[in-house]
């Protein structure tokens, strides 16, 4: 495969990942009063996907935060991989005093990988995560200075559908805890996209020949899901998807 096409793979297997986690979370939560917690090998799931899109393609040679990492780095006060962009310098931008100091005044909280996630998680709890990410994709010109070209975030017909699947989670009661320390673990603890196509038991062909008609499918009827009643059926005759360890480094 040349390098657009692999590239294209990737964002599509991507794209195919989120929805499924979300369609899973909505089949066990979704239009209940039971609380959607991150003991649930599910939610787990759910917040790695996001990670994993939103990690996807981050460009390392932008952002203060990148410089100011690499000096630390060169003063001996923190280790290699704290130089790896990580989600939270994009999403920052979009925050304003109030939220920001939200973020930096957790206390179990002490790395930008902890508050990407902390963000992320506390966007799902309080049903936000719709509105900040039309926020992160409405700039082009900014999104295109944290992002490479063939990043997800920059493809601009799959990444237009993070809106549409956050809208899909808003009928889940979501009660993750976002001050937790093991959020700190660096970016590494995402699963990479090499990762997640190791895992994945389709091969690269039958992906690019089948996976149109299943992101179609499955995006109506995320959409289709109200509080009232969740329309998506698990599937009786399949086996369940594969969920993500807690702790992916054991």
């Amino acid at each position: 495969l040349s390098g657009s096409q692999t590239n294209d793979t990737k964002r599509q297997f991507l794209l195919e990942r989120l929805l499924d986690a979300v369609k899973q979370c909505q089949i066990r939560f979704g239009g209940r009063k039971e609380i959607a917690s991150d003991s649930d090998s599910r939610v787990t799931c759910l917040c790695a996907q996001f990670e994993a899109v939103f990690q996807h393609g981050l460009r390392r040679s932008r952002g203060l935060a990148l410089t100011a990492a690499a000096i630390k780095q060169a003063a001996g006060f923190s280790s290699k991989t704290e130089t790896e962009p990580v989600f939270w310098y994009y999403v920052k931008e979009v925050l304003n005093r109030h939220e920001l100091q939200r973020f930096y005044s957790l206390k179990a909280i002490s790395t930008d990988v902890g508050r990407g996630r902390a963000w992320l998680r506390c966007a799902l709890n309080e049903h936000s995560l719709e509105r900040y990410v039309h926020m992160l994709l409405a700039d082009k010109n900014r999104l295109s200075v944290f992002y490479e070209d063939w990043s997800f975030m920059m493809d601009e017909e799959r990444s237009s559908m993070i809106p549409t699947m956050a809208a899909g989670l808003n009928s889940i009661l979501f009660a993750i805890n976002i001050d937790n320390k093991d959020l700190n673990g660096q970016s590494k603890c995402t699963p990479t996209v090499s990762d997640l196509l190791k895992e994945s038991t389709q091969n690269v062909t039958s992906l690019l020949k089948e996976s149109t008609q299943g992101v179609s499918s499955l995006l109506r009827e995320i959409t289709a899901s109200s509080a009232v009643s969740i329309l998506i059926k698990p599937d009786q005759d399949s086996d369940p998807l594969p969920v993500l360890s807690r702790n992916v480094n054991a």
